[in-house]
């Protein structure tokens, strides 16, 4: 079942580091756009709240809120901003009737939310600037957009919270309610508190997933990976494996003197998700043994369940309890009867997608 279908116009941004650069370097050209935001999605659609598009004045669009009729109409309400130069916050609403006729099987409800962004305005640049920074070193924030009925459009402030209730800056200089400063979400949320909405939109680092052996499996893996918003860094013993020509989208490449200690200058947590592809059993084991020590929030390893009992049975004998065994999953990949390179990397993509939806409450992973 699903809220929208059928084509757009838009050009896909799938992590927030990307589209916020995209977001920065329009607004430092001067341009006029308008930021759609998909605030509330009662029913079933192709995206959740705290999706994003960008919508230019050629008519380019940049980022999706859903594609099909509901990206159809929001286009209308971005053209209508732009040109009325205030906010509109619309909700869409597809009937059982519009639902049959795009080929879905039920309707639903849905909350857009569309300014207009000045790039000659200091201020609406300076906060962006300041966002796309904390994207990219890595830190975690909040984005609470205050959204009041005003006239026939709404009155629109944003502010960027970090660390909690000391730091929330605004364009304007206002201040936040306590009880939002102090609401932590891990999900995008809509509240109302007396005539005014808040939307609060979590900001977090985007996964990186850790490929260890860049062999064909990896170099298949890693644009996939890349595409679907993960950051990427692959590890191998070989230089010439980890070459960037090699690995065009990769954002690290490290070449290690021996598996045995690859992980010794690495940091590993649960925004790291671990893919075992080394080129051997031995490799494999190695790199194992030593991920089983962090808390990464994946840890997958290639390799057929015989190869998997072995090499368990020989942590097991190194003192690796079955808790943390358990912790592996192997053979890795979702199971769509993969055999090439290429559908192998597709199998490990998807299950490190379920893995990243089950993570933010989109989906489950197997």
């Amino acid at each position: 079942m699903s809220l929208v279908a059928g084509g757009t116009r838009s050009n896909p941004v799938n992590d927030a580091v990307t589209f916020y650069g995209r977001l920065v370097g329009l607004l430092a050209g001067g341009e006029r756009l308008a930021l759609c935001s998909l605030l509330r999605l009662e029913g079933s659609g192709p995206r959740r709240a705290g999706a994003k598009m960008l919508f230019r004045e050629n008519g380019e669009s940049l980022g999706t809120v859903g594609g099909g009729l509901l990206e159809a109409q929001t286009i209308v309400w971005a053209e209508e901003a732009l040109r009325a130069g205030c906010a509109i916050c619309r909700p869409f609403a597809l009937s059982l009737q519009q639902a049959s006729d795009e080929g879905m099987t039920c309707g639903g409800q849905a909350e857009v939310l569309v300014e207009p962004l000045d790039g000659t305005s200091p201020a609406t640049r300076d906060f962006y600037d300041e966002t796309l920074v904390l994207l990219r070193r890595g830190g975690r924030g909040c984005l609470v957009t205050a959204i009041a009925e005003e006239g026939p459009g709404v009155s629109v402030e944003h502010f960027l919270v970090v660390g909690g209730a000391s730091g929330a800056v605004s364009m304007a200089g206002r201040t936040l309610p306590t009880e939002i400063l102090a609401s932590a979400v891990s999900v995008p949320t809509l509240v109302e508190r007396g005539a005014v909405r808040y939307f609060l939109d979590p900001l977090t680092p985007p996964i990186t997933v850790v490929v260890f052996g860049g062999g064909h499996i990896a170099r298949h893996l890693v644009p996939l990976c890349h595409l679907l918003g993960f950051r990427t860094a692959v590890v191998d013993d070989r230089p010439d494996f980890v070459s960037r020509d090699r690995f065009p989208h990769a954002d690290e490449l490290l070449a290690v003197p021996s598996f045995e200690n690859a992980l010794q200058d690495l940091p590993l947590d649960a925004g790291h998700y671990v893919v075992i592809v080394t080129r051997g059993h031995g490799g494999d084991q190695a790199i194992l043994r030593q991920a089983l020590r962090r808390r990464p929030g994946y840890i997958g390893m290639i390799g057929s369940r015989r190869k998997r009992g072995l090499i368990f049975e020989a942590l097991a004998r190194e003192g690796v309890v079955a808790d943390d065994l358990a912790r592996v999953v192997c053979p890795i990949g979702l199971s769509i009867g993969a055999e090439t390179p290429e559908e192998i990397a597709i199998s490990i993509a998807a299950e490190l997608v379920a893995t990243r939806a089950a993570r933010t409450g989109r989906g489950a992973a197997r």
